[in-house]
């Protein structure tokens, strides 16, 4: 708040002061007063004027200045009023009371929509894990029951597994935090796990695996490592050639950081696509192609590697094939976002 901006806003008031002392000296002119008493005593009352008025300028602007630093310096606006104090002036007073009582209002809104947001995760994890029961039911009949259509049902039974632990995990996205274990894990047990998980789907598919170097230890959570992984693994599949597809598993260590490299020869992704399909339900020109796209799975990849502080990125080529990497931290000190 400048000077100048104070002064603007306050122009009626300065105008109407300035016509009080116009007439108090005339007032005084017509009573014949000696014209130095007159001038002595304007030049008082002017002086006493301008002393307050530039008390109460710099009282506020102090104040404003200060309120409007505290914003700029703060990532979460919200949290202004723990930064400031209540000014003395009754205007910042009724500003900052003001302030407080919408403040007060937002975290109570904030958190009955946390609470609803809660209720509303858990019935989506129960609900998944009910559906589970009968799903491996029905896996089980179609064991003990072979017949014709029974691999064409059990692909259809897992694919549909596959998307109930996506639903899963992206309920738990937001709460990361509490579910999950750090540990040393072996990065060559770890793709192997998640390449037995889905063998199935990659001799069905006639998908050739390739592991190169992966003896590496890194820190992290393994089950969430695992659905990251079978994530990638999904879309390869997704989106393989029709003759000769392969996934090729190797990583590579640096200064602070191991990285998993996960490529495959597909159909890649188009260079107009590949910045957008980390976004959230975005599917692009692969998924109007492929009508099995949700445009859930990397981005989910992107959203748990955020939250776990792992590094995720994709380099793809059209017609050639995608490279995924994942940049493990080499040390255990994990702060969950």
């Amino acid at each position: 708040m400048t000077f100048g901006t104070y002064i603007k806003d306050r122009k009626i008031s300065c105008m109407i002061e300035i016509i009080l002392i116009v007439f108090i000296f005339f007032f005084l002119m017509m009573f014949q007063m000696n014209l130095f008493a007159i001038v002595y005593l304007i030049s008082i009352l002017v002086f006493v004027k301008l002393v307050g008025f530039l008390y109460v300028y710099f009282k506020k602007r102090n104040f404003y200045c200060s309120l409007q630093e505290s914003l700029e310096g703060l990532d979460k606006k919200f949290l202004l009023l723990e930064m400031i104090e209540r000014p003395e002036f009754l205007e910042g007073q009724i500003f900052y009371d003001c302030l407080s009582e919408c403040n007060k209002s937002m975290n109570d809104e904030v958190f009955k929509c946390q609470q609803q947001s809660s209720s509303y995760r858990e019935y989506i994890e129960m609900w998944i894990h009910e559906v589970k029961t009968p799903l491996a039911a029905g896996k089980l009949i179609i064991e003990n029951h072979p017949s014709e259509i029974q691999d064409i049902l059990k692909d259809e039974l897992n694919q549909i597994e596959s998307y109930l632990d996506q639903a899963l995990y992206y309920a738990r996205s937001t709460s990361v935090e509490k579910d999950y274990m750090v540990k040393c894990i072996d990065l060559r047990e770890i793709v192997e796990s998640v390449i037995r998980s889905n063998a199935r789907m990659l001799i069905t598919n006639k998908i050739k695996v390739i592991l190169n170097e992966l003896s590496f230890s890194i820190f992290s959570d393994e089950k969430w490592i695992e659905f990251i992984l079978q994530q990638v693994v999904i879309n390869a599949v997704k989106y393989r050639k029709e003759s000769k597809a392969e996934i090729v598993f190797e990583a590579r260590e640096e200064k602070d950081r191991v990285i998993l490299k996960i490529c495959d020869n597909g159909i890649g992704i188009s260079k107009r696509d590949l910045p957008k399909v980390m976004e959230k339900g975005y599917t692009g020109t692969t998924g109007r192609n492929y009508k099995q796209s949700t445009g859930m799975g990397l981005y989910l990849c992107k959203c748990l590697c955020n939250k776990l502080e792992i590094d995720f990125w994709i380099e793809s080529k059209e017609k050639i094939g995608t490279n995924v990497f994942i940049g493990f931290p080499r040390n255990s000190m994990i702060f969950l976002k």
